[in-house]
């Protein structure tokens, strides 16, 4: 009995069909629903607009956009590490789930290097991008609360505030040695239940001591 298969087609790309079968030929076709996701949030083309980009126009190969998009997903796909960069550099699904191009053309494209989303993550670390990236951050949690009640807006929210440790290789800025931990780390303190924001703090700072109170919104 012939089975049939359901194909699917994200919105970034209407030259792209997913299709269910038997035959495994990538682990990470999931990076194409959550590019979806991002198209839907806003959260990208939002960072785009309001970010402070120091390049030289001439000589920018990769927009913005681009670059975040391609940080996002690898990260929440589980590729953490930035080496992974040059090993997904030409594999087909990631040109197409990245690239703001449509159609083909993301397959002939360059995806971003480890040295390019070096460099993003330093811009991104700018105090000119700061509040940016976190206003960003915001928009998607809200997206996300306001996506589960289908578009309301939820009344109550519970925030767990606590420390963060990162380990360090090195002597970086900010950077201590932790007792507890047994290592050099940074300390950031993260408010959780979606991820709603962080506050950096130098690594020996104990794990909740920090905080500011709620902004309340009329």
């Amino acid at each position: 009995m012939d089975e049939t298969l359901t194909t699917w087609t994200p919105s970034c790309n209407g030259s792209v069909r997913v299709e269910l079968s038997g035959h495994r030929t990538t682990s990470d076709s999931g990076a194409l629903l959550l590019r979806e996701a991002l198209d839907s949030s806003g959260v990208i083309e939002e960072l785009e607009d309001n970010l402070v980009d120091p390049r030289h126009p001439l000589r920018i190969r990769h927009s913005l956009a681009s670059q975040i998009r391609t940080l996002v997903l690898q990260r929440a796909m589980g590729w953490i590490d930035l080496s992974d960069t040059d090993t997904l550099r030409r594999d087909p699904l990631w040109q197409l789930a990245c690239s703001d191009a449509r159609g083909m053309t993301p397959l002939v494209q360059d995806r971003p290097s480890q040295a390019t989303l070096s460099r993003l993550l330093t811009c991104l670390g700018h105090n000119d991008n700061i509040d940016a990236v976190h206003e960003g951050l915001l928009r998607l949690v809200a997206w996300r609360l306001t996506s589960l009640k289908n578009g309301e807006r939820p009344k109550q929210l519970t925030l767990d505030i606590d420390g963060l440790p990162i380990e360090v290789h090195g002597h970086q800025g900010g950077s201590a040695y932790h007792g507890l931990y047994g290592t050099r780390i940074y300390s950031p303190l993260v408010a959780a239940g979606r991820l709603v924001g962080r506050n950096w703090r130098h690594g020996r700072r104990p794990a909740a001591r920090g905080q500011r109170r709620p902004r309340r919104e009329r």
